[in-house]
Protein backbone atom coordinates (compact mmCIF):
# COMPACT_ATOMS: atom_id res chain seq x y z
CA UNK A 1 0.00 0.00 0.00
CA UNK A 2 1.46 3.48 -0.64
CA UNK A 3 3.23 5.89 1.38
CA UNK A 4 1.06 8.84 2.62
CA UNK A 5 0.85 11.99 0.12
CA UNK A 6 2.37 15.07 -0.03
CA UNK A 7 0.09 17.82 0.97
CA UNK A 8 -2.27 19.09 -2.18
CA UNK A 9 -5.02 21.60 -2.04
CA UNK A 10 -8.67 20.64 -1.77
CA UNK A 11 -9.15 20.81 -5.51
CA UNK A 12 -6.02 18.83 -6.49
CA UNK A 13 -6.96 16.30 -4.44
CA UNK A 14 -10.43 16.15 -5.72
CA UNK A 15 -8.97 15.94 -9.31
CA UNK A 16 -6.15 13.78 -9.02
CA UNK A 17 -6.31 11.18 -6.11
CA UNK A 18 -8.97 8.89 -4.52
CA UNK A 19 -9.29 10.04 -0.91
CA UNK A 20 -7.12 8.95 1.48
CA UNK A 21 -7.36 8.90 5.72
CA UNK A 22 -5.38 11.40 6.79
CA UNK A 23 -6.22 14.01 4.16
CA UNK A 24 -9.50 13.93 4.95
CA UNK A 25 -8.50 15.99 8.23
CA UNK A 26 -7.29 18.69 6.04
CA UNK A 27 -9.80 19.01 3.14
CA UNK A 28 -13.49 18.19 2.54
CA UNK A 29 -12.94 17.72 -1.42
CA UNK A 30 -15.86 16.90 -3.64
CA UNK A 31 -15.33 13.73 -5.54
CA UNK A 32 -18.89 13.82 -7.13
CA UNK A 33 -17.57 11.87 -10.70
CA UNK A 34 -14.78 9.85 -9.04
CA UNK A 35 -15.03 5.94 -9.69
CA UNK A 36 -18.01 6.16 -12.41
CA UNK A 37 -17.06 7.35 -15.38
CA UNK A 38 -15.01 3.96 -15.89
CA UNK A 39 -18.17 2.22 -15.55
CA UNK A 40 -20.00 4.35 -18.41
CA UNK A 41 -17.78 3.93 -20.45
CA UNK A 42 -18.11 0.06 -19.95
CA UNK A 43 -21.62 0.48 -20.67
CA UNK A 44 -20.85 2.08 -24.28
CA UNK A 45 -18.36 -0.29 -25.47
CA UNK A 46 -20.50 -3.41 -24.43
CA UNK A 47 -24.18 -2.39 -26.02
CA UNK A 48 -23.56 -5.25 -28.27
CA UNK A 49 -23.59 -8.32 -25.55
CA UNK A 50 -26.27 -7.30 -23.27
CA UNK A 51 -28.03 -10.27 -21.45
CA UNK A 52 -27.01 -13.15 -20.39
CA UNK A 53 -26.48 -14.96 -16.82
CA UNK A 54 -23.29 -14.67 -15.13
CA UNK A 55 -22.54 -18.31 -12.91
CA UNK A 56 -20.86 -17.92 -10.10
CA UNK A 57 -19.70 -21.09 -8.17
CA UNK A 58 -18.76 -20.93 -4.77
CA UNK A 59 -17.58 -23.24 -1.80
CA UNK A 60 -19.31 -21.51 1.15
CA UNK A 61 -22.98 -20.50 2.14
CA UNK A 62 -23.21 -16.76 4.25
CA UNK A 63 -22.62 -17.54 8.27
CA UNK A 64 -25.73 -15.78 9.14
CA UNK A 65 -27.87 -14.20 6.90
CA UNK A 66 -28.80 -11.48 4.35
CA UNK A 67 -29.73 -8.72 5.98
CA UNK A 68 -26.57 -5.77 5.70
CA UNK A 69 -26.78 -5.36 10.02
CA UNK A 70 -25.71 -9.16 10.72
CA UNK A 71 -22.80 -9.43 8.27
CA UNK A 72 -19.34 -9.62 9.68
CA UNK A 73 -17.12 -8.91 7.38
CA UNK A 74 -16.34 -12.33 6.00
CA UNK A 75 -15.32 -12.91 2.54
CA UNK A 76 -18.71 -14.62 1.52
CA UNK A 77 -20.69 -11.81 2.80
CA UNK A 78 -18.88 -9.66 0.29
CA UNK A 79 -19.04 -12.06 -2.38
CA UNK A 80 -22.92 -12.56 -2.15
CA UNK A 81 -23.48 -8.76 -1.24
CA UNK A 82 -21.76 -7.66 -4.98
CA UNK A 83 -25.53 -8.39 -7.18
CA UNK A 84 -27.31 -5.89 -4.11
CA UNK A 85 -25.41 -3.66 -1.79
CA UNK A 86 -23.13 -0.63 -2.61
CA UNK A 87 -21.61 1.13 0.52
CA UNK A 88 -20.86 4.99 1.11
CA UNK A 89 -17.41 4.40 0.22
CA UNK A 90 -15.17 1.70 -0.99
CA UNK A 91 -11.59 0.63 -1.78
CA UNK A 92 -9.78 0.89 -4.33
CA UNK A 93 -6.36 -0.53 -6.02
CA UNK A 94 -3.92 2.22 -4.41
CA UNK A 95 -5.19 0.90 -0.64
CA UNK A 96 -6.75 4.15 -0.76
CA UNK A 97 -10.63 5.13 -0.36
CA UNK A 98 -12.92 6.60 -3.02
CA UNK A 99 -16.67 7.79 -2.29
CA UNK A 100 -19.71 5.81 -3.88
CA UNK A 101 -23.01 6.30 -2.66
CA UNK A 102 -21.19 9.33 -0.92
CA UNK A 103 -19.86 11.98 -2.83
CA UNK A 104 -17.99 13.73 -0.68
CA UNK A 105 -16.53 13.93 3.41
CA UNK A 106 -15.28 16.75 5.18
CA UNK A 107 -13.56 15.87 8.52
CA UNK A 108 -12.53 18.37 11.37
CA UNK A 109 -10.61 16.05 14.02
CA UNK A 110 -11.04 19.36 16.64
CA UNK A 111 -14.77 19.32 16.38
CA UNK A 112 -15.18 15.48 16.27
CA UNK A 113 -17.22 15.28 13.18
CA UNK A 114 -17.38 14.17 9.67
CA UNK A 115 -19.66 15.54 7.12
CA UNK A 116 -20.92 13.04 4.37
CA UNK A 117 -22.80 14.99 1.38
CA UNK A 118 -24.68 11.47 -0.16
CA UNK A 119 -24.77 11.32 -4.17
CA UNK A 120 -28.06 12.40 -5.60
CA UNK A 121 -30.36 10.11 -7.68
CA UNK A 122 -29.55 7.04 -6.11
CA UNK A 123 -32.76 4.75 -5.44
CA UNK A 124 -32.89 1.29 -3.74
CA UNK A 125 -34.63 -1.23 -6.10
CA UNK A 126 -37.69 -1.11 -4.30
CA UNK A 127 -37.84 2.31 -6.01
CA UNK A 128 -37.18 4.58 -2.69
CA UNK A 129 -34.81 7.21 -2.83
CA UNK A 130 -31.58 7.50 -0.63
CA UNK A 131 -31.14 10.48 0.88
CA UNK A 132 -30.08 12.15 4.62
CA UNK A 133 -32.63 10.41 6.52
CA UNK A 134 -32.02 7.04 4.75
CA UNK A 135 -29.03 7.05 5.96
CA UNK A 136 -29.13 8.49 9.11
CA UNK A 137 -31.87 5.70 9.60
CA UNK A 138 -29.48 3.16 8.69
CA UNK A 139 -26.17 4.39 10.46
CA UNK A 140 -28.32 4.62 13.27
CA UNK A 141 -30.00 0.86 12.84
CA UNK A 142 -26.05 -0.16 12.82
CA UNK A 143 -25.23 1.23 15.53
CA UNK A 144 -28.36 -0.36 18.01
CA UNK A 145 -27.61 -4.21 16.15
CA UNK A 146 -24.85 -4.08 13.55
CA UNK A 147 -22.08 -6.96 14.05
CA UNK A 148 -19.22 -4.78 14.15
CA UNK A 149 -20.69 -2.16 15.87
CA UNK A 150 -18.64 -1.41 18.77
CA UNK A 151 -15.21 -2.34 17.15
CA UNK A 152 -15.68 -0.06 13.62
CA UNK A 153 -18.53 2.39 14.73
CA UNK A 154 -18.40 2.48 18.08
CA UNK A 155 -16.99 6.32 18.47
CA UNK A 156 -20.24 7.38 16.74
CA UNK A 157 -22.38 9.56 19.50
CA UNK A 158 -25.07 10.43 17.00
CA UNK A 159 -25.57 10.64 13.23
CA UNK A 160 -27.48 13.83 12.38
CA UNK A 161 -29.29 15.29 9.31
CA UNK A 162 -28.18 18.82 7.90
CA UNK A 163 -29.72 18.69 5.13
CA UNK A 164 -32.03 16.90 2.45
CA UNK A 165 -28.79 15.17 0.96
CA UNK A 166 -26.14 15.70 4.39
CA UNK A 167 -25.63 13.93 7.25
CA UNK A 168 -23.03 14.67 10.08
CA UNK A 169 -21.67 12.08 12.19
CA UNK A 170 -20.48 13.13 16.00
CA UNK A 171 -17.95 11.37 17.60
CA UNK A 172 -16.54 11.29 21.39
CA UNK A 173 -13.13 10.97 20.61
CA UNK A 174 -11.38 11.34 17.26
CA UNK A 175 -11.12 8.31 15.15
CA UNK A 176 -9.39 8.48 11.83
CA UNK A 177 -10.79 5.41 9.99
CA UNK A 178 -14.44 6.31 9.64
CA UNK A 179 -14.77 6.88 6.07
CA UNK A 180 -12.51 3.41 5.32
CA UNK A 181 -15.14 1.55 8.11
CA UNK A 182 -17.70 2.92 6.09
CA UNK A 183 -16.51 1.31 3.01
CA UNK A 184 -17.25 -2.53 4.85
CA UNK A 185 -20.62 -3.64 5.38
CA UNK A 186 -20.78 -1.20 7.94
CA UNK A 187 -21.63 1.26 5.40
CA UNK A 188 -24.38 -0.68 2.97
CA UNK A 189 -27.47 0.87 2.56
CA UNK A 190 -30.79 -0.90 3.17
CA UNK A 191 -34.02 0.25 1.80
CA UNK A 192 -35.72 1.75 5.19
CA UNK A 193 -39.05 1.51 2.99
CA UNK A 194 -38.95 -1.78 2.75
CA UNK A 195 -37.60 -2.76 6.46
CA UNK A 196 -40.24 -0.48 8.78
CA UNK A 197 -43.36 -2.59 5.89
CA UNK A 198 -41.95 -5.97 6.25
CA UNK A 199 -39.50 -6.87 9.65
CA UNK A 200 -36.21 -8.13 10.40
CA UNK A 201 -37.21 -11.96 9.91
CA UNK A 202 -39.00 -11.19 6.56
CA UNK A 203 -35.51 -9.01 5.21
CA UNK A 204 -33.02 -11.48 6.46
CA UNK A 205 -33.97 -13.62 3.13
CA UNK A 206 -35.29 -11.04 1.21
CA UNK A 207 -32.56 -8.26 0.97
CA UNK A 208 -33.36 -4.48 -0.47
CA UNK A 209 -29.77 -2.69 -1.68
CA UNK A 210 -28.88 -0.11 -4.09
CA UNK A 211 -27.27 -2.22 -6.29
CA UNK A 212 -27.76 -3.34 -10.01
CA UNK A 213 -29.78 -6.70 -9.21
CA UNK A 214 -32.83 -8.21 -7.27
CA UNK A 215 -32.51 -11.12 -5.43
CA UNK A 216 -34.85 -13.46 -7.16
CA UNK A 217 -34.61 -16.75 -4.77
CA UNK A 218 -32.34 -18.18 -2.24
CA UNK A 219 -31.61 -21.86 -1.32
CA UNK A 220 -29.79 -21.77 2.08
CA UNK A 221 -26.63 -24.19 0.79
CA UNK A 222 -27.32 -24.69 -2.45
CA UNK A 223 -27.87 -21.46 -4.36
CA UNK A 224 -28.69 -17.77 -5.11
CA UNK A 225 -30.44 -16.07 -8.04
CA UNK A 226 -30.42 -12.82 -8.62
CA UNK A 227 -32.01 -10.48 -11.56
CA UNK A 228 -31.34 -7.32 -13.06
CA UNK A 229 -32.51 -4.06 -11.58
CA UNK A 230 -34.18 -2.26 -14.28
CA UNK A 231 -34.25 0.47 -12.43
CA UNK A 232 -30.18 1.10 -11.44
CA UNK A 233 -29.69 4.00 -10.47
CA UNK A 234 -26.19 3.83 -12.10
CA UNK A 235 -27.27 2.98 -15.88
CA UNK A 236 -28.23 0.12 -17.55
CA UNK A 237 -27.44 -3.13 -16.67
CA UNK A 238 -25.74 -5.74 -19.16
CA UNK A 239 -26.51 -8.85 -17.69
CA UNK A 240 -30.31 -9.95 -17.07
CA UNK A 241 -29.05 -12.39 -14.10
CA UNK A 242 -26.39 -13.98 -11.66
CA UNK A 243 -27.01 -16.99 -10.44
CA UNK A 244 -24.48 -18.34 -7.65
CA UNK A 245 -24.08 -22.37 -6.77
CA UNK A 246 -22.56 -24.02 -3.86
CA UNK A 247 -19.89 -26.86 -4.55
CA UNK A 248 -18.94 -28.68 -1.43
CA UNK A 249 -16.82 -30.24 -3.60
CA UNK A 250 -14.23 -28.16 -4.55
CA UNK A 251 -13.38 -30.50 -7.66
CA UNK A 252 -16.59 -30.56 -8.54
CA UNK A 253 -16.52 -26.39 -9.07
CA UNK A 254 -13.34 -27.05 -11.00
CA UNK A 255 -15.03 -29.29 -13.20
CA UNK A 256 -17.83 -27.21 -14.02
CA UNK A 257 -15.74 -24.23 -14.65
CA UNK A 258 -13.84 -26.13 -17.25
CA UNK A 259 -17.03 -27.89 -18.90
CA UNK A 260 -18.50 -24.02 -18.89
CA UNK A 261 -21.45 -25.04 -16.63
CA UNK A 262 -20.22 -21.69 -14.68
CA UNK A 263 -18.11 -19.37 -15.78
CA UNK A 264 -16.70 -17.58 -12.26
CA UNK A 265 -15.20 -20.68 -9.27
CA UNK A 266 -14.80 -19.09 -5.90
CA UNK A 267 -12.97 -20.89 -3.12
CA UNK A 268 -11.12 -23.28 -5.12
CA UNK A 269 -7.82 -24.85 -3.46
CA UNK A 270 -4.97 -23.60 -4.73
CA UNK A 271 -4.45 -26.73 -7.05
CA UNK A 272 -7.30 -26.01 -8.80
CA UNK A 273 -6.43 -22.64 -9.27
CA UNK A 274 -3.05 -23.53 -10.38
CA UNK A 275 -4.70 -26.36 -12.55
CA UNK A 276 -6.75 -23.85 -14.19
CA UNK A 277 -4.83 -21.15 -14.50
CA UNK A 278 -2.61 -23.66 -16.68
CA UNK A 279 -5.79 -24.40 -19.02
CA UNK A 280 -6.30 -20.81 -19.82
CA UNK A 281 -8.49 -19.54 -17.00
CA UNK A 282 -7.90 -16.34 -15.91
CA UNK A 283 -6.67 -15.99 -12.06
CA UNK A 284 -5.86 -12.64 -11.46
CA UNK A 285 -3.99 -12.03 -8.19
CA UNK A 286 -5.33 -8.68 -6.60
CA UNK A 287 -3.08 -5.63 -6.41
CA UNK A 288 -3.64 -5.37 -2.56
CA UNK A 289 -2.70 -8.43 -0.04
CA UNK A 290 -6.09 -8.97 1.63
CA UNK A 291 -5.43 -11.91 4.00
CA UNK A 292 -3.21 -12.98 6.53
CA UNK A 293 -3.29 -16.24 8.44
CA UNK A 294 -2.53 -16.20 11.73
CA UNK A 295 -2.19 -19.27 14.73
CA UNK A 296 -3.45 -17.75 17.27
CA UNK A 297 -2.47 -19.05 21.10
CA UNK A 298 -4.91 -19.31 24.34
CA UNK A 299 -2.99 -16.88 25.45
CA UNK A 300 -5.85 -15.74 28.18
CA UNK A 301 -6.04 -19.13 29.48
CA UNK A 302 -8.90 -18.73 32.35
CA UNK A 303 -8.60 -22.01 33.78
CA UNK A 304 -4.85 -22.07 34.33
CA UNK A 305 -4.40 -25.16 33.00
CA UNK A 306 -3.30 -24.48 29.41
CA UNK A 307 0.09 -24.42 28.51
CA UNK A 308 -0.53 -21.80 26.33
CA UNK A 309 -0.92 -19.62 28.84
CA UNK A 310 2.88 -19.28 29.47
CA UNK A 311 4.79 -17.30 27.38
CA UNK A 312 7.62 -19.74 26.93
CA UNK A 313 5.54 -22.25 25.25
CA UNK A 314 4.12 -19.26 22.61
CA UNK A 315 7.60 -18.74 22.19
CA UNK A 316 8.85 -22.57 21.48
CA UNK A 317 5.62 -22.80 19.25
CA UNK A 318 6.53 -19.57 17.03
CA UNK A 319 10.08 -21.46 16.76
CA UNK A 320 8.97 -24.78 15.35
CA UNK A 321 6.21 -24.08 12.73
CA UNK A 322 8.48 -23.66 9.22
CA UNK A 323 6.66 -21.59 7.90
CA UNK A 324 9.00 -21.03 4.45
CA UNK A 325 7.36 -25.00 3.93
CA UNK A 326 3.75 -23.72 4.71
CA UNK A 327 3.80 -20.94 1.93
CA UNK A 328 5.27 -24.05 -0.69
CA UNK A 329 3.47 -26.95 0.32
CA UNK A 330 -0.37 -25.46 1.23
CA UNK A 331 0.17 -22.13 -0.42
CA UNK A 332 1.63 -23.50 -3.76
CA UNK A 333 3.71 -20.27 -3.56
CA UNK A 334 0.64 -17.67 -3.89
CA UNK A 335 1.30 -16.13 -0.47
CA UNK A 336 4.75 -14.24 1.41
CA UNK A 337 5.95 -15.43 4.44
CA UNK A 338 4.44 -13.26 7.71
CA UNK A 339 6.63 -11.24 9.63
CA UNK A 340 3.68 -9.22 11.01
CA UNK A 341 -0.18 -8.02 10.84
CA UNK A 342 -0.14 -6.18 7.67
CA UNK A 343 2.99 -6.94 6.15
CA UNK A 344 2.08 -6.02 2.43
CA UNK A 345 1.26 -1.96 3.81
CA UNK A 346 3.46 0.69 4.86
CA UNK A 347 2.49 0.01 8.16
CA UNK A 348 5.54 -2.66 8.50
CA UNK A 349 7.58 -2.15 11.23
CA UNK A 350 10.93 -3.47 10.33
CA UNK A 351 12.24 -3.38 13.88
CA UNK A 352 10.27 -6.62 14.71
CA UNK A 353 12.67 -9.40 15.75
CA UNK A 354 10.06 -12.45 15.41
CA UNK A 355 10.75 -15.76 15.52
CA UNK A 356 12.98 -18.24 12.98
CA UNK A 357 12.39 -21.75 12.12
CA UNK A 358 14.74 -23.15 15.04
CA UNK A 359 14.15 -26.70 16.69
CA UNK A 360 16.74 -26.84 18.81
CA UNK A 361 15.70 -23.27 20.21
CA UNK A 362 12.31 -24.48 20.74
CA UNK A 363 12.93 -27.25 22.62
CA UNK A 364 15.59 -25.14 24.68
CA UNK A 365 12.21 -23.19 25.76
CA UNK A 366 9.64 -26.26 26.15
CA UNK A 367 12.24 -27.59 28.87
CA UNK A 368 12.60 -24.43 30.33
CA UNK A 369 8.78 -24.27 31.07
CA UNK A 370 9.00 -27.70 32.25
CA UNK A 371 7.63 -29.42 29.28
CA UNK A 372 11.10 -31.19 28.28
CA UNK A 373 9.23 -33.94 26.85
CA UNK A 374 6.36 -31.57 25.26
CA UNK A 375 2.34 -32.22 25.85
CA UNK A 376 -0.58 -32.21 24.19
CA UNK A 377 -2.52 -29.83 22.41
CA UNK A 378 -5.24 -29.28 19.94
CA UNK A 379 -5.28 -26.95 16.62
CA UNK A 380 -8.63 -26.02 15.52
CA UNK A 381 -9.90 -24.35 12.12
CA UNK A 382 -12.23 -23.53 9.60
CA UNK A 383 -12.54 -26.23 7.06
CA UNK A 384 -11.15 -25.74 4.10
CA UNK A 385 -8.94 -27.53 1.34
CA UNK A 386 -5.59 -25.26 2.38
CA UNK A 387 -6.19 -24.82 5.66
CA UNK A 388 -6.01 -29.07 6.27
CA UNK A 389 -2.95 -28.90 4.68
CA UNK A 390 -1.73 -25.76 6.82
CA UNK A 391 -2.54 -27.39 10.00
CA UNK A 392 -0.91 -30.70 8.97
CA UNK A 393 2.09 -29.27 8.55
CA UNK A 394 2.29 -27.37 11.48
CA UNK A 395 1.28 -30.60 13.93
CA UNK A 396 4.18 -32.44 12.04
CA UNK A 397 6.63 -29.58 13.31
CA UNK A 398 5.33 -29.69 16.24
CA UNK A 399 6.00 -33.34 16.94
CA UNK A 400 9.59 -33.02 16.09
CA UNK A 401 9.85 -31.38 19.14
CA UNK A 402 7.69 -33.22 21.73
CA UNK A 403 4.35 -31.44 21.19
CA UNK A 404 1.54 -33.96 19.81
CA UNK A 405 -1.36 -31.68 18.09
CA UNK A 406 -4.62 -32.97 17.38
CA UNK A 407 -6.27 -30.89 14.46
CA UNK A 408 -9.95 -29.95 14.47
CA UNK A 409 -11.37 -28.48 11.13
CA UNK A 410 -15.20 -27.15 12.17
CA UNK A 411 -17.83 -25.95 9.45
CA UNK A 412 -21.08 -23.37 10.07
CA UNK A 413 -22.18 -21.90 13.27
CA UNK A 414 -19.16 -24.54 15.53
CA UNK A 415 -16.84 -22.60 13.32
CA UNK A 416 -17.79 -19.47 14.27
CA UNK A 417 -18.21 -20.25 18.06
CA UNK A 418 -14.56 -21.36 18.22
CA UNK A 419 -13.16 -18.08 16.44
CA UNK A 420 -14.36 -16.15 19.43
CA UNK A 421 -13.24 -18.90 21.89
CA UNK A 422 -11.59 -21.57 21.28
CA UNK A 423 -11.03 -23.33 24.40
CA UNK A 424 -7.66 -24.88 25.02
CA UNK A 425 -4.82 -24.63 22.84
CA UNK A 426 -5.07 -22.85 19.45
CA UNK A 427 -6.71 -21.54 16.81
CA UNK A 428 -5.49 -21.24 13.16
CA UNK A 429 -7.40 -17.57 11.79
CA UNK A 430 -7.77 -16.14 8.10
CA UNK A 431 -8.60 -12.51 8.86
CA UNK A 432 -9.12 -10.35 6.06
CA UNK A 433 -6.43 -7.43 6.21
CA UNK A 434 -8.58 -4.29 5.21
CA UNK A 435 -6.91 -0.93 3.26
CA UNK A 436 -6.71 0.66 6.62
CA UNK A 437 -4.86 -1.70 8.88
CA UNK A 438 -5.24 0.53 11.93
CA UNK A 439 -8.85 0.11 11.57
CA UNK A 440 -8.96 -3.73 11.42
CA UNK A 441 -6.10 -4.49 14.16
CA UNK A 442 -7.78 -2.06 16.13
CA UNK A 443 -11.41 -4.29 15.49
CA UNK A 444 -9.67 -7.24 16.33
CA UNK A 445 -6.83 -6.92 19.46
CA UNK A 446 -7.75 -4.25 21.96
CA UNK A 447 -9.46 -4.48 25.27
CA UNK A 448 -12.81 -3.14 25.15
CA UNK A 449 -14.16 -5.51 22.20
CA UNK A 450 -17.75 -7.36 22.29
CA UNK A 451 -19.42 -9.43 19.74
CA UNK A 452 -17.71 -11.48 16.75
CA UNK A 453 -14.24 -10.96 17.62
CA UNK A 454 -11.42 -13.16 17.42
CA UNK A 455 -10.41 -14.97 20.34
CA UNK A 456 -13.02 -13.01 22.65
CA UNK A 457 -12.88 -15.40 25.28
CA UNK A 458 -8.99 -16.94 25.07
CA UNK A 459 -6.42 -14.28 23.31
CA UNK A 460 -4.71 -12.12 26.49
CA UNK A 461 -5.26 -8.28 25.28
CA UNK A 462 -2.83 -6.46 26.97
CA UNK A 463 -2.49 -2.97 28.11
CA UNK A 464 0.16 -1.28 26.46
CA UNK A 465 -1.13 -3.08 23.10
CA UNK A 466 -4.40 -1.57 23.43
CA UNK A 467 -3.16 1.81 24.09
CA UNK A 468 -0.83 2.00 21.41
CA UNK A 469 -3.93 1.15 18.85
CA UNK A 470 -5.98 3.65 20.57
CA UNK A 471 -3.08 6.04 19.71
CA UNK A 472 -3.04 4.53 15.96
CA UNK A 473 -6.80 4.71 15.18
CA UNK A 474 -6.60 8.57 16.77
CA UNK A 475 -4.19 9.80 15.27
CA UNK A 476 -3.89 13.18 12.95
CA UNK A 477 -0.82 12.29 11.28
CA UNK A 478 -0.38 9.25 9.27
CA UNK A 479 3.25 8.87 10.59
CA UNK A 480 2.11 8.93 13.92
CA UNK A 481 -0.17 6.35 13.17
CA UNK A 482 2.32 3.78 11.35
CA UNK A 483 4.96 4.11 14.53
CA UNK A 484 1.56 3.35 16.96
CA UNK A 485 0.73 0.20 14.51
CA UNK A 486 4.17 -0.36 14.48
CA UNK A 487 4.47 -0.61 18.45
CA UNK A 488 1.42 -2.46 18.74
CA UNK A 489 2.83 -5.47 16.16
CA UNK A 490 6.19 -5.61 17.89
CA UNK A 491 4.36 -6.06 21.44
CA UNK A 492 2.38 -8.86 19.93
CA UNK A 493 4.77 -10.86 18.52
CA UNK A 494 8.06 -9.87 20.04
CA UNK A 495 6.77 -9.27 23.44
CA UNK A 496 3.77 -11.41 24.07
CA UNK A 497 4.07 -13.80 21.69
CA UNK A 498 0.24 -13.64 20.96
CA UNK A 499 -0.10 -15.28 17.51
CA UNK A 500 2.40 -16.52 14.99
CA UNK A 501 2.16 -14.78 11.89
CA UNK A 502 2.07 -17.41 8.92
CA UNK A 503 1.15 -15.87 5.76
CA UNK A 504 -0.10 -13.00 3.86
CA UNK A 505 -1.94 -13.34 0.60
CA UNK A 506 -4.18 -12.14 -2.11
CA UNK A 507 -7.68 -13.48 -2.92
CA UNK A 508 -7.69 -15.42 -5.98
CA UNK A 509 -10.86 -16.29 -8.25
CA UNK A 510 -10.74 -17.84 -11.56
CA UNK A 511 -12.85 -16.71 -14.51
CA UNK A 512 -13.37 -18.18 -17.38
CA UNK A 513 -12.06 -15.65 -20.33
CA UNK A 514 -15.53 -14.74 -21.79
CA UNK A 515 -16.23 -12.65 -18.21
CA UNK A 516 -15.45 -9.23 -19.28
CA UNK A 517 -16.07 -6.02 -16.94
CA UNK A 518 -16.81 -7.87 -13.97
CA UNK A 519 -14.08 -5.99 -11.80
CA UNK A 520 -13.49 -9.84 -9.81
CA UNK A 521 -10.60 -10.13 -8.42
CA UNK A 522 -9.21 -6.84 -10.34
CA UNK A 523 -9.00 -4.29 -7.19
CA UNK A 524 -9.76 -6.12 -3.58
CA UNK A 525 -11.74 -8.67 -2.59
CA UNK A 526 -14.82 -6.96 -1.19
CA UNK A 527 -15.83 -4.94 -4.28
CA UNK A 528 -16.73 -6.11 -7.93
CA UNK A 529 -18.86 -3.92 -10.84
CA UNK A 530 -21.02 -6.32 -11.79
CA UNK A 531 -23.11 -3.85 -12.78
CA UNK A 532 -21.07 -3.62 -15.73
CA UNK A 533 -20.26 -7.39 -16.32
CA UNK A 534 -21.40 -8.79 -19.79
CA UNK A 535 -20.22 -12.19 -21.36
CA UNK A 536 -17.89 -12.06 -24.42
CA UNK A 537 -19.58 -14.67 -26.56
Amino acid sequence: MPQSQSKKTGNEIAMKTAIKRRNFIKTGASLAAFGLLGDFANHAMAKSVEGGTLKIGTSNELNYNMLCFAMTGGPYDYVYSWPIYESLFKPNANGTIDPWLAESVESDAKALTYTIHIRRGVTFSDGSVLNAAVVKWNLDHYLKVGAKRVALLGSITSVDVVDEYTVRLVLSKWVSFIPAALSRECGYMFSQQHYEKYGDDYCQQHPVGTGPFVLKEWVRDVSKSFVRNEHYWGGKVLLEAVQYTIYNDSLVGQAALMSDEIDVMIGLGLNGVKTLAANGFDAPIEPLQDHASLLVFNSLNTSNDDPMGNLLIRQAISHAINRKSIIEAAFLGYADIASQFGIGSHFVNKDIVGYDYNVAKAKELLAKAGFPQGFSTKIQTAASDTNKIVLQIMQADLAKVGIQAKIELLTGAASNKAETGWGSGMWYHTSSVYVDVAMQMSSMFPKGLSGGVLGLTTMLRPDDVSDALARAVSSTSDADSVKAVGEANKMMIDTYALYVPIAQYSTIYVLSKRVKGSGIGATFFSVASLSTAYLDT
